[in-house]
């Protein structure tokens, strides 16, 4: 269940720390509350603002918004018929994080990209990239919400149209 809140302060949800209020707060844990979301945003006929770590985020006035920041945790890896390890990781993720834990996990390819600040659920959206190596080049698909139709959709790297 989502627990919405109002008159949220926002300082602790950007990495520049600007007191900012988000007039509607909701902080998303599960994949299992998209449903839930989606019906709140069509009940609170608001903008809506998703955030990961607030990392690539300035906000300068009060937001008359309904602000979900993503907390959709969980990785994990699995191995293909060839061979080749697949990791699946939640969008509220810290990125550098899973970085991290890959490199533990004896699977290679991401650590080019470490200390890169954010979430894994902002990494395709700025197709991040370090020394050679971009996501596009790491990425096989991912999966996302719909927020106008609810639904959960899958994007192959290519639909993706990295530049």
């Amino acid at each position: 269940m989502l627990e919405l809140q109002e008159n949220i302060s926002l300082k602790s949800f950007n990495s520049f720390g600007f007191d900012v209020s988000a007039r509607y707060f909701v902080e998303l844990k599960s994949v299992e509350q998209f449903e839930a979301l989606h019906q709140l945003i069509a009940d609170c006929d608001l903008p809506v603002l998703i955030i990961g770590g607030g990392s690539n985020l300035i906000l300068t006035n009060d937001l008359n918004q309904l602000v979900v920041v993503n907390r959709i945790s969980g990785h994990s890896i699995s191995e293909a018929e060839d061979g080749t390890l697949c990791v699946t990781a939640g969008a509220g993720e810290d990125w550098h994080t899973l970085v991290r834990w890959t490199l533990e996990q004896g699977c290679y390819g991401l650590e080019n990209l470490s200390l890169i600040p954010g979430t894994v659920g902002a990494a395709p959206m700025q197709n991040i990239g370090a020394y050679g190596v971009e996501l596009k080049d790491r990425m096989l698909s991912l999966e996302a919400f719909d927020l106008d139709t609810g639904e959960k959709q899958r994007f192959s790297c290519e639909e993706c149209q990295f530049g």
